[in-house]
Formats: structure tokens, C-alpha cells, sequence
């Protein structure tokens, strides 16, 4: 396989343009579209290095890529893209399970329930008492505990589609465990990139990571059973501390204009969470909206006053204290 050709279908899965890749890795923007249209087929080792880098790509990925970029061209196979995972479990929004890249149908409502309770808490069984609350609460019937072993095996034949699929629904003692990494569900992704990207010495490669990671988040969930119960909420507080953080790493950067629209979407949603506006001042501020800034400022600080009667926190004050600064104090 050409490297053009994989260059391409990796760039493609991680859902990136020539520019964006280009931006990421410092290849420039000439060579790569020069070798995904195979006008160059033999580049460079540090350039092959800094595009799976960019790429996130494993290590045996690497080393493919590295190889077809010395392999002669006659050599190359008919090319074909990573395939998708056979089952994907999203939880970042709407609850939706994929097979092969293609959304799998899941309408049952207690069915998604369980498996949004299962997934939330990943590699930790739950229990059969607590299911069964959350089922059907007080109205439980006398046949609740058939029921919920229906349910499981339904869900089982969806997550395991075939005699060879990894087991992912387990009985434990008295309950149920939901088994998914990152490359089957997107909750365990966004924690994996995260925790990369808190270990990464470099400043624009840990923003990549953050940036990948807060591109998984979908919005809200659809399952209202669960939509404001205490796992959601800190499912949301997650996000929240994941968008403080590449935002701070963008700020750094100065490349804040990409953080704001989700930064602004969720503070209007947590209108009274402080570090999250905080943040948003902060980055508008770097961005040079400092009307903007203040604006935000005053918003939360209307908002605490309202309706908790309180002023703003010390974050907020000290964020409202550097709009005004001088630029040449800042």
C-alpha cells in the first residue's frame, strides 16, 4: 500500500483536513496533499514520524506507514482504509451503538436505560437491586428479575454480534458488568486522551490530545431516566474540567478562538458554575474580545447574586482583574 494511501485513510479516521494535519504535525500543507495524490512517494523519516504523531497512530501503525514509504510503488496492494470497529457504545451524547461504523437500532426504553447505567460506570459491576430501582422504582414487578435477565440478554446479542465478538456483558455476583476501552466506547477514549495529554511534556501536543478528546462530547443524553441523576452530573463536570483545561492549554498557545463556542455552549448550561466561567473570561480575554470578557464576567456575577446571593469567587474576580490589566501587565 502506497503511504499516500494510508496517509490519507488514517487522516480521514481521525476525522481531520490536510490543513488541520498539516497544522498539527509541521509537515507542510504542499507535501502532504503532494503525497496523499502520490506526487511523492518517498518522504521523509522525521516527516513520517511527525504525521503518526499527529495522527495518535499505535506504534505497528507507524511502522506501516513507515514502511510504505519505502516500498516501491509497483509493490502496492489495492488499498483499503482501517476498518471500524465491529462495536462502538457512545454515551457523549445520545446513546448510540454502532456496528462496522453503522448505527445499530436500540429503541426498547429499559434496555437503554440499563445499558447507559452499565456504561456510565464501565468495568464496575452494578448491581441487580440497583437496576431493578431503576427500572421500575416502586412499580416493580413480581417478574422484575426475569425481565431484567431478558433485557441483558438482549442487550448482549447487540454488544456481542457474533459467536467470535469479545465478551463485553458479564454477570457478577448479585449483578451486571459493562466491559469497554477506548476503542469501543467514547467515555473511556475521552478519559485515555486526557490522561495523554496530562502526561505531555508538549504544550501543542497535549492541546491536540485535549482538542480530541472534547470532540467526542455530543451534547445530552437521550435517556431521561439518567439525564439528571448524579452519574450525569458528573459525567458534565468531567467536561467541564476537560474544556477548562484545554482551553488554559490553548490560551498558552494562543489559540483561543477554537475553545470558545463549546466553552460559551456549556456555560450556558452551568450558568453558576465559577471555574467554568472563569475560564470562558479568561479566553475571551486572550482572544482580544475584552467587551466580550467583561460581559461574561458580569453575567455569572448577576446569576450568583440572583440566585444564590453571593458574590463571585476568587477565580472569577482574579479572571476579571486580568481583563483589566494593561496588555503590556498581562
Amino acid at each position: 500500500m502506497t503511504p499516500g494511501v494510508l496517509l490519507k485513510a488514517y487522516r480521514e479516521r481521525g476525522g481531520l483536513t490536510q490543513r488541520e494535519l498539516a497544522d498539527r504535525s509541521g509537515v507542510s500543507l504542499a507535501a502532504i496533499r503532494d503525497l496523499e495524490q502520490g506526487r511523492s512517494r518517498r518522504p521523509r523519516r522525521d516527516s513520517v514520524h511527525a504525521l503518526a504523531r499527529a495522527l495518535d497512530l499505535t506504534g505497528p501503525e507507524e511502522r506501516r506507514l513507515r514502511a510504505g514509504a519505502h516500498t516501491p510503488p509497483v509493490l502496492a496492494p489495492v488499498p483499503a482504509a482501517p476498518a471500524a470497529p465491529a462495536v462502538a457504545l457512545g454515551v457523549l451524547g445520545p446513546l448510540t451503538v454502532w456496528h462496522g461504523g453503522v448505527p445499530a437500532p436500540l429503541n426498547a426504553a429499559k434496555p437503554r436505560v440499563l445499558l447507559l447505567r452499565l456504561a456510565l460506570t464501565a468495568g464496575e459491576a452494578v448491581g441487580r437491586e440497583e437496576l431493578a430501582d431503576l427500572l421500575w422504582g416502586e412499580r416493580r414487578p413480581d417478574s422484575a428479575a426475569n425481565l431484567l435477565s431478558t433485557y441483558i440478554g438482549r442487550l448482549r446479542r447487540l454488544l456481542e454480534p457474533g459467536p467470535d465478538a469479545p465478551l463485553m456483558l458479564s454477570g457478577t455476583l448479585g449483578g451486571y458488568r459493562l466491559t469497554a476501552g477506548p476503542a469501543v466506547l467514547d467515555l473511556a477514549q475521552l478519559r485515555a486522551l486526557a490522561s495523554r495529554a496530562a502526561a505531555e511534556p508538549d504544550p501543542k501536543r497535549a492541546f491536540h490530545l485535549l482538542a480530541a478528546a472534547a470532540r467526542l462530547w455530543r451534547g445530552e443524553t437521550d435517556v431521561d431516566e439518567l439525564r439528571h441523576g448524579p452519574l450525569m452530573a458528573a459525567l458534565i463536570e468531567e467536561y467541564a474540567t476537560l474544556l477548562c483545561a484545554l482551553s488554559r492549554a490553548a490560551r498558552r498557545l494562543g489559540e483561543c478562538e477554537p475553545v470558545l463556542p463549546p466553552l460559551r455552549a456549556l456555560a450556558s448550561r452551568l450558568e453558576l458554575h465559577e471555574p467554568l466561567h472563569a475560564e470562558l473570561v479568561a479566553a475571551l480575554a486572550a482572544a482580544g474580545r475584552r467587551t466580550e470578557a467583561l460581559a461574561a464576567y458580569e453575567r455569572i456575577r448577576g446569576a450568583l447574586a440572583d440566585q444564590l446571593g453571593i458574590d463571585p469567587g476568587g477565580l472569577l474576580r482574579e479572571a476579571r482583574r486580568a481583563v483589566l490589566r494593561p496588555v503590556a501587565a498581562r
